[in-house]
Order: structure tokens, then sequence, then C-alpha cells
């Protein structure tokens, strides 16, 4: 019986969306627990990856149009976005003050 549960599981969700689903929610751990010491634009696209993990895993069972459509325009183009904000000012803060000796 408990095969044929998991076979349904995995029949609606797959394999691999539900491994990233399982990951993205082991993930926000880690996040939750360091988030005033990460940068806001890292916690940022994290969140934007896991609404990509949550709607690729449900576009199959409610809603597929907008669910695709959060899943690829806010999920992963939001964490796109996010992380090259976060990369930009990553930089600015503490790369290239560096080479400058603390002189503007």
């Amino acid at each position: 019986m408990e095969e044929q549960t998991l076979s349904t599981v995995f029949e609606t969700f797959g394999a691999q969306t539900t491994v990233v689903l399982i990951v993205a929610l082991i993930g926000l751990i880690p996040v939750i627990l360091y988030r005033q010491k990460t940068p806001r634009w890292f916690v940022l696209a994290y969140g934007f990856l896991f609404v990509a993990a949550f709607a690729t895993n449900f576009e199959n069972v409610l809603l597929p149009t907008a669910l695709n459509l959060t899943e690829h325009f806010v999920g992963n183009l939001g964490a796109g976005v996010a992380f090259a904000v976060a990369a930009y000012t990553y930089r600015r803060q503490h790369i290239d003050t560096e080479g400058t000796g603390g002189e503007a």
C-alpha cells in the first residue's frame, strides 16, 4: 500500500521536482536562522527560488498556466535579478573598496 501511495505522489509531482521541493524546504532552515547575518538580496533570491520550486510542483495539480508563469517569471527571473543585485552590491562594498585602500 505504501508503494502505491508513493507512486501516486511521484506520478502527480514527479520524482525530480519532489526532491527539489524537499531540498528547498530543508534549505529554508539555514536561511531563516542566519537571515540577520546574510545580505538581504541573497535571502530574497532564495525566497524566489523557493517560489519556483513550489510552483513547479503544484502546476500539475492546480492552475497550470498561472503557476508555470509564476515559476518562470516570478521564481526564476526574480532569483536571477536578486542574485545579480546581490553580487553587484557585494562587489561595491567589499571588492571595489579594497583596491583603493579606502581612498575615494
